[in-house]
């Protein structure tokens, strides 16, 4: 029975992990999805603007240089808010429960397992040998 409520909080932990995880990730891609948007029509508009205001003192070359740059400056901070995800503290507990849960589960497993044998056995001595030798073979798979 524990092992069940264990799977079952596992499970849980594991949906909500998801569930959080990915409505994060959408919400970043909305904001890259933004960022690309307005610095593509903020491009288009400064470059016209920038450019017609700078060729008379800068000339052509120059004048097209310092737009770039400024393009430059504009990429880098819009990159920088869409690189960073933002912080979770419900799915990191979430994730936390889940590893919590699964371990408890691996270690239930490995007990039932080991008690297998020594409970279908017909004599004590054939469940004990069986018992050993099955914890010794659930002890060098878990250390895989």
């Amino acid at each position: 029975m524990r092992l069940f409520r264990l799977a079952q909080a596992a499970w849980q932990a594991e949906s909500l992990y998801l569930r959080r995880t990915s409505r994060g990730y959408a919400v970043q891609a909305g904001y890259g999805a933004g960022a690309a948007v307005f610095a593509l029509l903020l491009l288009l508009m400064l470059h016209i603007a920038a450019f017609a205001a700078l060729v008379p003192g800068l000339g052509p070359v120059w004048a097209a240089l310092a737009v770039a740059g400024g393009d430059l400056v504009l990429a880098g901070i819009l990159g920088a808010l869409a690189r960073h995800p933002p912080r979770d503290p419900v799915a990191e507990e979430a994730l936390r429960i889940r590893q919590a849960a699964t371990s408890q589960l691996s270690d239930g497993a490995m007990r039932a397992a080991m008690l297998a044998p020594l409970l279908r056995s017909q004599s004590a001595k054939k469940g004990l040998f069986g018992a050993a030798i099955t914890a010794a073979l659930v002890g060098l798979m878990s250390r895989r």
